[in-house]
């Protein structure tokens, strides 16, 4: 039975695999990790100078990268149902774009970067003999993408969405303050100007997937090159792409001071101040 990728011990300088699990569970599940910890029925740790586990598998998965609360894991269900293998949020490279990791002056950087993409080729190596492999990251890989971007693999995919609807539904589910939505929304545009400039990025928006599903994914088929059917989108469509998490629909509601905090954040987002510093970035334009 394949081992799965699932998380790094920086202590002990390894990577952890677990067994046990179905890969097709772990495809459609909306959370990769939450799914590993649920189900997985051992663990196996592997040194970091050992490198992948399957060296003759050169691919590399396609990042897609996002802010969040934009879609994201809905484009991975339709990627499922189109039987294109795909996880949602790997902890692996969440954990190695975190504030500590990704910093220059970490001097495990170098030996978690190689770490990191080893997992990667073995996520694809345990998923499909052959073909794409797309690993949805959480808004927090935004941070680093050069730390977890891989040579071997120029294509990634960056979704999007307009900033109040983001915000909305930003504030509905984490219920941040002004500032920290504007910084996370920056740094994914900051994100997105580093891919469209370093590799092959194909930018898919919100608004275009909800507006025309097949158009959207038609594009998305290309990119990839492979088939999305109609029938796989309705069917991704009708489903709540994050049943059985914390962030299911009706799960958060609307708070009484909700809309005075987004009041405030789309202040801050339309002052002067931000409205020079979304000037001075290119993807703003782009988005």
């Amino acid at each position: 039975m394949a081992l799965l990728p699932y998380c790094l011990d920086f202590v002990r300088r390894r990577s952890l695999y677990v067994g046990g699990v179905d890969r097709r569970e772990a495809q459609g599940a909306p959370f990769y990790y939450l799914h590993l910890r649920r189900s997985a029925r051992f663990v196996v740790t592997i040194p970091w100078e050992k490198g992948a586990l399957s060296p003759n598998d050169v691919r590399a998965p396609i990042l897609l990268f996002s802010p969040g609360r934009c879609g994201s894991t809905l484009l991975s269900r339709i990627l499922f149902e189109a039987g294109i293998a795909n996880v949602s949020e790997p902890d692996f490279y969440t954990q190695a774009t975190s504030g500590w990791a990704a910093r220059g002056f970490n001097p495990l950087r170098s030996a978690m970067r190689r770490a990191v993409l080893a997992m990667g080729g073995d996520l694809c190596a345990a998923l499909s003999s052959s073909g794409p492999i797309v690993a949805k990251l959480r808004a927090e890989s935004c941070r680093a993408p050069a730390v977890v971007t891989d040579p071997r693999e120029r294509r990634v995919l960056f979704m999007t969405r307009a900033f109040a609807d983001w915000a909305r539904s930003t504030e509905r589910n984490f219920r941040n303050a002004p500032s920290k939505m504007i910084g996370k929304y920056f740094t994914a545009l900051s994100c997105y100007d580093f891919l469209r400039r370093s590799s092959d990025c194909h930018l898919i928006r919100y608004e275009d997937l909800m507006a025309d599903p097949h158009a959207a994914c038609q594009k998305l088929a290309t990119f990839l090159g492979r088939d999305i059917s109609p029938n796989a989108i309705d069917a991704a469509m009708k489903k709540d792409s994050q049943e059985g998490t914390p962030l299911a629909q009706g799960r958060r509601d609307e708070r009484p001071d909700s809309e005075r905090r987004l009041a405030k954040t789309l202040a801050l987002w339309n002052s002067d101040k931000v409205k020079r510093m979304r000037g001075r970035l290119d993807a703003a334009s782009q988005i």
